[in-house]
């Protein structure tokens, strides 16, 4: 998947105890260090792990380092390997640690949630936060192995589903837009048929990655578009300190990617009014009420953190956001790039076009 290199991905339902037994076959003869969610615990998996508590305010170099700290204390070497079995937050702080620790060791993912399973290790980027803002710090680096039972999946609570949904939906409007009718049909089957609706959202997650990533596999250049929604949306998150989840702030900031491009003239109103049928089945909370206590200074403040900043070179307020001028058809740079350069007064007004809109959620 990722540029020449491919990497092993099992999956299938009711099949935990088939993929662990791969899982120790894989890291047969030497040290495991199991980085684990406490929430996964609870699910009383056997396992004697390093608890991380999977909540935004843990995701920085701190615990990268107390992992790796611990690591070494207990014998860990370079012929070890870091096993993450959980969230999209997990995956990122242990694929992280399994990049540094020896300057690389093996690395295997068991994702337990929809947004590590559908997205977040269908990546090389391991990355936390720093003061400033979201993902600043990080590296990439490939899992020789990933495995997960999708019924692992059917247990989490429903903001989580909503962070894997809500990225399929990026993939839909950004990627894949023929998957649409598979992606509004899963949705809705969720509750009712989960297993067929896990798989198929699986199956968008993969469809949409794939290729980009075996081109791009370090998301620097076509592969940019993942990153659709992510300019205002991990502002949204990090300003409410975990307060909004990943996938709801996403889901706003795609609807304000989609009122930027129309205010510019790339979309039209029939592709802005397919980004809130598809949005709309995700259960937002009313725009109104979701996103009264935005601040807009603070908003421009973290928009100035991007971390897409210096792909293009702009004026002070300038933000670099991937836009549309139809759903799967990003708007390019002179360079090639899908980033367009948007003054922040912009993106302020686009958030108050969404505010108004109210009505359209499902």
């Amino acid at each position: 998947m990722f540029g020449t290199r491919g990497v092993p991905y099992h999956y299938g339902f009711d099949c935990g105890t088939a993929l662990l037994d791969t899982v120790l076959d894989e890291v047969a003869g030497g040290p495991v260090l199991f980085v684990v969610d406490r929430a996964v615990l609870r699910r009383k998996v056997p396992v004697h792990p390093f608890v991380v508590e999977a909540v935004e305010q843990q995701k920085r170099l701190s615990l990268v380092e107390t992992l790796s700290e611990y690591a070494v204390e207990r014998g860990f070497d370079r012929g070890g390997t870091v096993v993450a079995m959980g969230g999209g937050l997990v995956a990122n702080i242990a694929g992280l640690a399994a990049a540094l620790l020896y300057r690389g060791v093996r690395l295997i993912h068991l994702p337990t949630t929809p947004i590590a399973a559908f997205d977040a290790v269908l990546s090389l980027k391991q990355a936390v936060n720093l003061a400033a803002g979201k993902n600043l710090s990080g590296a990439y680096f490939q899992p020789a192995l990933i495995a997960c039972d999708l019924t692992w999946l059917t247990t989490i609570p429903p903001r989580e589903m909503l962070t894997g949904v809500a990225e399929m939906a990026k993939n839909v409007l950004a990627v894949v837009p023929d998957e649409r009718g598979r992606f509004v049909t899963a949705v809705a089957q969720l509750d009712t048929r989960p297993a067929a609706a896990l798989q198929a959202l699986w199956r968008i997650g993969f469809t949409a990655k794939k290729p980009l990533l075996a081109r791009d596999p370090h998301e620097r250049r076509e592969a940019l578009v993942f990153e659709y929604g992510h300019t205002v949306g991990h502002a949204l998150e990090f300003m409410s300190g975990g307060a909004m989840g990943h996938g709801e702030a996403v889901a706003w900031g795609m609807l304000v990617a989609a009122e930027v491009s129309t205010m510019l003239g790339h979309l039209d109103e029939e592709g802005t009014e397919a980004h809130y049928k598809v949005v709309g089945p995700l259960r937002l909370p009313a725009p109104t009420t979701a996103l009264d206590w935005v601040d807009p200074a603070a908003l421009r403040a973290r928009l100035a953190t991007d971390n897409k900043r210096g792909y293009l070179a702009g004026s002070a307020g300038d933000v670099p956001m991937v836009l549309l001028q139809a759903p799967g058809a990003t708007v390019t740079s002179p360079g090639g790039l899908p980033l367009t350069l948007v003054p922040d007064k912009m993106i302020l007004a686009a958030l108050d076009r969404v505010r108004a809109r109210d009505g359209w959620a499902a």
